[in-house]
């Protein structure tokens, strides 16, 4: 796989050494202005159809172009909030045009690419699309510009930090959404470790974002496994189209309740672009943001029973939302029958007391070379770096600190055709588990098994039976608070000397070591090449494309996450993992009204059978400007590489990765556990699972389960709407899906009958694994989404969108199951705007809102209370120094919120911004 990936590089520079460029045939030069004002337009992008040639109009708006065709040619004309027109050139010698663009508001008229993977009218995509343009990005009222998603007709948004926001489609959200794909300028920026999307943590900068492009549902025929719920395209801005200086000045304040008082925030951002006779361009970003993170303080809700009216601080077996260390059982027997066994963990420590700092910081610069062969050919390098501070919410909760994330690519591509190849690099620098310090903290301050609940034992017993000072015989409330102060009489005091030295200890000592400790290690690579050629009208009869890609994760975490070394944890080997797919697609208008299309796609895994997806679907237009389609769609997803490889105790139990070659050393699967629910059964009636078999109790209770290995789940879904403009002023697109999920891969927890081993060390009966393993019953989703657009007189916009989505998993056919489809059936999002109000005045107010819903993951359930927000930015144009200001507020007005369990309490920012672009466009 590497001498490929090598080879492919090899390839496109022998190509460029190849290619010699060819002598201007044709000269084109003119001015370029606003057909209402006179005004010149800087920063025109100005292309020959058909060709990757082009150039931008001055700060006077004027051009001029060297093509090396003769005519007939055609040059077409875009800018942003302007008719695109195009000019048709029949003289080898044009000179002194003057072309007069129309300011528009864009209705219908946007062209995507995410839906066939080449451009099409928005209106006539085959499947439901939704995309954000320039204008949109720099309309949004959101402080940051990825925020925008939020609004978008089907988004499902949560938030585990202010700067790592994660975005979901047609239900199965979680923070670490694994069925969805982002791509930024065709890289795929999921973390390889654990596969999922990075949001826009070490994204794009706003001054160099130009569009993003949403394909809600399976896209699996066309982007691969990953892509099964959804795929995200960002495109940055071309150096060729958009040159120039521009700068970004963003400051505010945050506040909340749980924060208890304001922070400040920023964010700084710059961008340089230039093109050197339309033949070689450069651009080069950088941006920083630093802010007082969301906090995280429900220190009082117990994570089993959330949901439960009383305040449960006081019980013995408390597992706090926000606390750590209580998460792990201890199952204690008292030697006494008259007072009989409880159910007990220790003391946890709250998230504010455990977490070093709430810092909230993303530093992202990239730069890019790009050289134009000839008029046809472009091939381009583009480095990318991201890194920061956050805090991210699986299983547990982790503080990312200064974690890095790195891209380099390489590629070479025409209006026909592309190839690129790229490598991904991320780095875990100081991050740590917020649970595994708390937990390993109690542990070094007191050994559970040792000291701690024996002593809580012996004093509560004493307590009972009355020989506890001040505390009256048989008053089990009073034993136990007694029984916990004297188990944590050796506890060091929150910000004393000793227990900042012992937290720092702890933090920066490496999980699954010796001693252990809440740090881990990602040191993980992704090598992925990929290729599409577009056969255009080399082929007359239809449209027909090929592509595919090859890929490597590359894993390594030293032990502290994945399996690398269950033997004897020393010798510690990269776990690789290679796949490739290829597709094709063709296209066919019927009558001019009637479009087909049929797609088809084969994927291998080296750790699965391969998998066939096939997509057809049918656009149907009338009346102009009035589309009907209609889609039936097929996906699949691999078990992610955690659910392939990991080895991760959390407390209460152990991530296990379920395939074959990571989990049959253990001896879970197939026939070596209990359900969970059974065995809690069984340890309410006093029993105890040893290694030797139950011990008391009642044995009959337990259940075997049989856990298969796990495999790939499937999708089918078939998907109707209709797209289309009345009067060309009001918009509709109406959607319709139903999907079918076939061996739906979720998690259990099932407990092992009896002791194994893991890197030398005994892992006895009655250890609880979380095992990743397919449904064998389908699950089924469904849903609406209903989007209205009215263009009102004098340049105002109202808008706003419905969606209604739901689930059915069968779950009586097995309570254990969590589906996790974390998604409100209701919900609905507003706004009016105008960005010329004036000729300088623009404004924009949105308010969204969506209605209760169940959350499950392995963090735990709980029912997510309603919430509505409302944003609203004002902006003015300073034209005599190129600059926009722009005054806004996100949930202005509203009240904190949460998104999931264990989430943060979200609260408001207000911001200032001044934005300078030398062109001013």
């Amino acid at each position: 796989m590497t001498n490929l990936y090598k080879g492919s590089v090899a390839t496109c520079f022998a190509l460029l050494l190849s290619v010699a460029a060819l002598y201007a045939q044709t000269s084109i030069s003119g001015k370029v202005v606003d057909s209402a004002s006179g005004e010149s337009l800087a920063g025109v992008n100005i292309v020959v159809k058909g060709k990757v040639i082009g150039t931008i109009t001055d700060t006077n708006g004027a051009f001029s172009l060297q093509v090396s065709d003769s005519p007939p040619l055609t040059l077409v004309f875009s800018f942003v909030g302007f008719k695109t027109y195009e000019m048709a050139i029949s003289d080898a010698s044009t000179t002194n045009v003057e072309v007069k663009l129309e300011e528009q508001t864009v209705l219908g008229e946007e062209v995507v690419i995410a839906a066939s993977r080449v451009e099409e009218s928005i209106l006539k995509s085959p499947v439901t699309v939704e995309k954000i343009d320039l204008l949109d990005i720099k309309q949004t009222a959101a402080p940051e510009f990825y925020d925008a998603l939020a609004n978008v007709k089907g988004v499902q948004f949560t938030s585990s930090s202010l700067n790592f926001p994660q975005i979901n489609t047609r239900g199965f959200a979680t923070i670490a959404n694994v069925r969805f794909v982002q791509m930024v300028d065709g890289i795929d920026t999921q973390a390889p470790l654990l596969n999922f999307p990075t949001g826009n943590i070490v994204g794009l900068g706003e001054l160099d974002a130009e569009s993003m492009e949403l394909l809600p549902g399976t896209a699996s025929a066309l982007y691969g496994p990953n892509a099964f719920n959804g795929v995200l395209l960002m495109r940055s801005k071309s150096p060729f189209e958009y040159q120039g200086l521009s700068a970004q000045l963003k400051g505010g304040i945050t506040t909340s309740d749980a924060q208890g008082e304001s922070f400040p925030f920023y964010n700084f951002g710059l961008r340089y672009a230039k093109a050197f006779k339309n033949k070689f361009a450069f651009k080069v970003n950088f941006s920083i943001f630093d802010a007082e993170d969301w906090h995280s303080t429900d220190y009082t809700t117990d994570v089993n029973r959330p949901d439960y009216p009383a305040n449960l601080t006081g019980q013995p077996n408390f597992d706090g939302v926000n606390t750590y260390g209580d998460e792990t059982r201890i199952n204690f027997t008292v030697p006494v029958p008259s007072i009989g066994p409880f159910d007990l963990r220790r003391t946890g420590w709250r998230e504010q007391d455990l977490i070093d700092n709430y810092d909230a910081k993303s530093i992202k610069g990239d730069a890019a070379l790009h050289y134009r062969i000839n008029d046809n050919l472009e091939v381009l390098y583009n480095y990318r770096y991201g890194g920061g501070s956050s805090v991210y919410q699986g299983s547990q909760k982790y503080a990312l600190r200064d974690f890095t994330q790195q891209f380099h690519k390489l590629e070479l591509r025409s209006k026909s055709f592309f190839v690129r190849g790229y490598v991904t690099a991320t780095d875990a620098g100081d991050s740590y588990n917020m649970a595994a310090l708390g937990g390993l903290l109690n542990e070094r301050i007191s050994p559970t098994a040792s000291q701690w609940a024996p002593t809580y034992g012996q004093s509560y017993v004493l307590a009972m039976q009355g020989y506890a000072p001040g505390v009256p015989a048989g008053n089990p409330d009073e034993a136990h608070k007694f029984a916990r102060a004297q188990a944590d009489a050796s506890r060091p005091a929150v910000g004393s000397a000793e227990f900042k030295q012992l937290l720092e200890a702890v933090r920066n000592d490496y999980f699954q070591r010796d001693p252990s400790g809440a740090k881990f290690i990602d040191n993980s690579r992704l090598y992925h090449g990929e290729f599409n050629y577009n056969f255009g009208d080399k082929i007359k009869f239809a449209e027909i494309q090929l592509g595919g890609n090859v890929r490597r994760y590359s894993l390594f975490s030293d032990g502290t996450i994945f399996n690398e070394a269950p033997d004897d944890g020393t010798n510690f080997q990269r776990i690789d993992i290679d796949e490739f797919g290829f597709y094709t697609q063709l296209s066919k208008t019927v009558a001019d009204a009637l479009k087909l299309t049929g797609s088809l796609r084969f994927d291998k895994n080296e750790n699965f059978d391969g998998r066939v997806t096939p997509r057809i679907s049918a656009v149907y237009t009338f009346s102009e400007t009035h589309n009907v389609r209609a889609s039936f769609q097929t996906g699949f997803r691999n078990p992610d590489t955690q659910a392939q490889f990991i080895y991760f105790p959390v407390g209460t139990n152990t991530l296990l990765g379920s395939t074959k070659a990571n989990a049959q050393r253990y001896g879970v699967h197939e026939g070596g556990a209990y359900t969970i629910d059974s065995y809690n059964a069984y340890l309410a009636s006093g029993g105890t699972l040893t290694d030797s078999g139950p011990s008391g109790g009642n044995p009959a209770l337990l259940v075997d389960a049989y856990v298969p290995y796990v495999g790939p789940e499937q999708l089918k879904s078939f998907e109707v709407g209709y797209k289309g403009i009345f009067g060309g002023k009001f918009l509709v697109d109406l959607n319709a899906y139903y999907t079918t999920y076939t061996d739906f891969i979720g998690g259990d927890d099932y407990v092992l009958k009896s002791p194994t081993t893991h890197q030398g060390d005994k892992v006895p009966a009655g250890t609880v694994y979380s095992l990743y393993v397919n449904f064998p019953e389908d699950v089924e989703s469904y849903g609406v989404g209903l989007g209205l657009t009215y263009n009102l007189p004098r340049g105002y916009t109202l808008s706003g969108n419905y969606n209604y989505a739901a689930f059915d998993d069968n779950s009586e056919a097995n309570s254990q199951f969590r589906a996790g489809f974390n998604t409100p059936n209701n919900k609905f999002n507003v706004s009016i705007g105008n960005r010329k109000v004036t000729k300088n005045f623009g404004f924009n107010l949105n308010y969204r809102w969506q209605e209760e819903f169940l959350w499950q993951s392995d963090f735990g359930s709980w029912n997510v209370p309603e919430f509505g927000v409302f944003d609203a930015q004002v902006s003015y144009k300073v034209p005599s120094i190129k600059t926009i200001v722009k005054l806004g507020g996100s949930n202005i007005f509203g009240n904190d919120y949460r998104t999931n369990l264990g989430g943060p309490f979200v609260g408001q920012q207000y911001y200032l911004s001044l934005t300078f672009d030398e062109f001013f466009n």
